[in-house]
């Protein structure tokens, strides 16, 4: 059932990324556990899952986004009341963790904050690594994350931090400093995923948040099966290892 919810503010955080500030009139069902995520109902045009990128107890979440069609352009522009489903899927656990490694790819960072946030709260030190196409994309990430550990940034265009992708600059750094991190954590493109997967979980454990188009978000439509595995992302993921969805990220664009 979707909760109400006001949209307070947005903020304009770089040259493509927005974040948006709700307050909850309804309590979400539970505690939402890192990665999980929601799905927004925009009367009249559209419903988007998205990652909850902050969360106050009871009172307010934001979400972080750009840009890419109808549904996130009235995310942005209209004001007023929407609606609130979740959490949704099954969320990240940091049981027996001390050191992981986040690697975000674009929008893949949106989940961070309150990842961070949870993980901090567990006795659990969280790094980054982001890698976008261009500098003018980036944003200080510690102003949404003070509790953040180290932090690298990869740019494609060479204009910050290291020069290349995500996924070159996390290989590089596990590949320096095998011991360093108990778990990887990636959520970006299915290019990126899958390249990680291939690479990476060889050297440390690795877990993968997938993105998919979400409908009823309960597992009775079928829109987000994750073909040719039967798993439905919302309900068995979006995190999952890649031995469970290597078939899936072989075939997808």
């Amino acid at each position: 059932m979707f909760k109400p919810a006001r949209k307070k503010a947005v903020k304009q955080l770089s040259s493509r990324y927005y974040l948006v500030n709700f307050e909850l009139l309804e309590p979400l069902s539970r505690r939402p556990r890192p990665l999980q995520f929601i799905n927004i109902w925009i009367p009249g045009v559209d419903e988007v899952p998205m990652s909850i990128a902050l969360y106050n107890g009871e009172e307010s979440l934001s979400v972080i986004f750009k840009v890419v069609g109808e549904g996130t352009k009235a995310l942005r522009d209209v004001s007023g009341y929407f609606g609130i489903k979740g959490p949704l899927g099954k969320g990240l656990d940091f049981v027996g963790l001390k050191r992981a490694l986040f690697v975000a790819g674009g929008t893949g960072i949106a989940p961070l904050p309150y990842t961070v946030e949870y993980a901090s709260l567990e006795g659990v030190v969280v790094d980054l690594v982001w890698g976008v196409r261009s500098s003018d994309m980036l944003f200080n990430i510690r102003d949404l994350a003070p509790r953040l550990g180290e932090v690298y940034y990869a740019t494609e265009d060479c204009g910050t931090g290291f020069c290349g992708t995500a996924t070159q600059l996390a290989l590089k750094l596990v590949r320096e400093n095998p011991s360093k991190w108990d778990m990887v954590i990636s959520v970006g493109p299915n290019s990126m995923l899958r390249e990680l997967c291939r690479e990476v979980r060889e050297l440390v454990e690795l877990r993968i948040s997938l993105e998919s188009i979400v409908k009823c978000g309960l597992g009775a439509c079928g829109s987000c099966t994750l073909k040719p595995t039967p798993k439905l992302l919302c309900l068995d993921g979006p995190v999952f290892s890649c031995s469970e969805v290597i078939e899936y990220l072989e075939k997808a664009p």
